[in-house]
Order: structure tokens, then C-alpha cells, then sequence
């Protein structure tokens, strides 16, 4: 009988010592699932940001003084470093708003959680993302994201990030142009343009002359015609139909628009210059 008391009482003393840790384990356990469905729910309100138009929708996931740092490493084999915050994000998502049909992706793998408790916890997971207009992608590769969160009054706050990016390929992006102009009104325009194509970047050679018509101005393009009139605006002349591509009010302006909105308007999102 006494052995059976003595067995009674040790089991209870043991329960007693696991109990702690079993409610630990428990309670990160909780957390870990909660900061999941966190993560699910930023991701399915982030790829749905080109239909709402509401950039709440996901700015609402991050501290109002939330910080990042981002390592992109693009098709060319540069690293650019980039530190924002919480505008920059939201200046980012305004960009994807205004061009039409864009469609985003963003997979999330696995989630390894570094630090959990009931006031902070860090992650990192990796993500497969692309972002793509009906007509094609602009461009898709992989992330490795670690993430800060801190939890406030309101909820999970993400506080900092920082992105590992790696481009595996890029069909529309940033465009660099440079400009060799020769003085005077029928000066020809020479241009070198820089455009992303793929896994690499390819270089365009383009050469404007400009004539007189009346008050207006042709240009010629290669086997490709256009026009700047006495009001400044420039037409694409196609065989059956003018095309208007915008205003200018120099020759500059017009090379500038004739390569933007007409000639490589599939791969160039911007147009950077250089010279000129």
C-alpha cells in the first residue's frame, strides 16, 4: 500500500514539473498558427492589390514605422541595395496600381520561425514572385524574406524586413536611353537604349531624322513614321491610322515619347537618360 502512495503522489509531483512546459510549448504553438494565417492572409490581400485598388488593404499589415532593406540581384549580375520604409512600400503598390492589367504572384514556401513570444517574433520563409501584364511578365524570381513583427493593440505589426531578391527574368522594366544629338532643326537623333529581355539586357540603335512639313515636324524611325505638330503633339502614322502618343515641347521630348510609348513600350515601365 505504501509503495502505491508513494507511486500515487510521485506522478502528481511530475505532472506538476511538465505541466509548464507543456503549456509553453502549447502557447507557441498558438503563435506560430496565428502568425501564419497572418502571413496567408498579407499574401492573398498583396496579389489582389491590382483589383481592389486599395492599398490599405495591405499597408494594415505593417507598423506605421515599419523599416526594410532590400539586396536585388538583377539579370545584368548587379546587387543594388535599396532601404525603405512603409512609404516606399505604398509608393511601390500605387506604381502597380496605375498600369493596367497587372497581375502579381507570390507563393510562399515554408516558414521557419527564429524567435516566437506574446510580444515579438522574427520568421523567415522564401517566396516565388512575378509580376505580369496580360501580354506578358515583367519579371519573376525569388525572394528570402526575414521579418520583425511585434504584436500591438491593434495586432501583428510588421516593424522591419529585409528582401534577398534574385531576378531569374525580366521582360519589362527600368530602360536606359542615351541621346547624341547634332545641332540645328533637322539635326538627326541618335539613341542607344538599354531594355531588359529576359535573362539578360539587349541594346537598341535608333536613328531619328526630323523634316520640316509645313508647321509640323516628320520623323523618321527605320521604316516607321511619325509626327510632332505645330501644338506639340506626337502622332504614330500607321498605314490606316494616326496613333496620338502624348505632347512634347522639344525634339528631345519627342525621341523620349517615340521610344517610351511607341517603339518599346513592352519593355520599358520607365525611361532613364543619359545625355542629350
Amino acid at each position: 500500500m505504501k509503495f502505491f502512495r508513494k507511486y500515487f503522489f510521485y506522478l502528481i509531483a511530475v505532472s506538476f514539473l511538465t505541466l509548464p512546459l507543456t503549456s509553453a510549448a502549447q502557447d507557441q504553438e498558438a503563435i506560430e498558427k496565428e502568425l501564419t494565417e497572418f502571413l496567408k492572409a498579407f499574401g492573398k490581400d498583396y496579389v489582389n492589390v491590382p483589383t481592389t485598388k486599395n492599398t490599405e488593404s495591405v499597408l494594415k499589415y505593417f507598423a506605421r514605422d515599419a523599416k526594410s532593406n532590400l539586396f536585388i540581384f538583377g539579370i545584368s549580375g548587379r546587387a543594388r541595395v535599396q532601404n525603405s520604409d512603409r512609404d516606399g512600400f505604398e509608393a511601390f503598390l500605387k506604381t502597380i496600381i496605375r498600369s493596367s492589367g497587372i497581375q502579381l504572384g507570390y507563393d510562399i514556401g515554408d516558414i521557419h520561425f527564429t524567435n516566437t513570444s506574446e510580444e515579438i517574433a522574427t520568421l523567415a520563409y522564401a517566396v516565388n514572385y512575378e509580376i505580369k501584364e496580360d501580354d506578358g511578365i515583367w519579371v519573376k524570381g525569388n525572394e528570402t524574406v526575414t521579418m520583425a513583427l511585434e504584436k500591438r493593440k491593434e495586432g501583428w505589426k510588421i516593424v522591419h524586413y529585409t528582401i534577398l531578391q534574385i531576378e531569374d527574368e525580366k521582360l519589362k522594366g527600368s530602360c536606359l536611353c542615351e541621346l547624341f544629338t547634332a545641332e540645328g532643326p533637322e539635326a538627326e537623333v541618335v539613341t542607344k537604349t538599354t531594355i531588359p529581355s529576359g535573362q539578360s539586357y539587349s541594346t537598341k540603335f535608333d536613328n531619328f531624322e526630323f523634316r520640316k512639313s509645313g508647321e509640323d515636324q516628320v520623323v523618321r524611325v527605320g521604316e516607321q513614321t511619325f509626327k510632332r505638330m505645330k501644338s506639340g503633339e506626337v502622332l504614330h502614322l500607321g498605314e490606316e491610322e494616326e496613333t496620338s502618343l502624348g505632347v512634347s515641347s522639344s525634339k528631345r521630348e519627342t525621341v523620349l515619347t517615340i521610344l517610351r510609348d511607341h517603339l518599346y513600350k513592352d519593355s520599358c515601365a520607365s525611361l532613364r537618360t543619359k545625355g542629350g
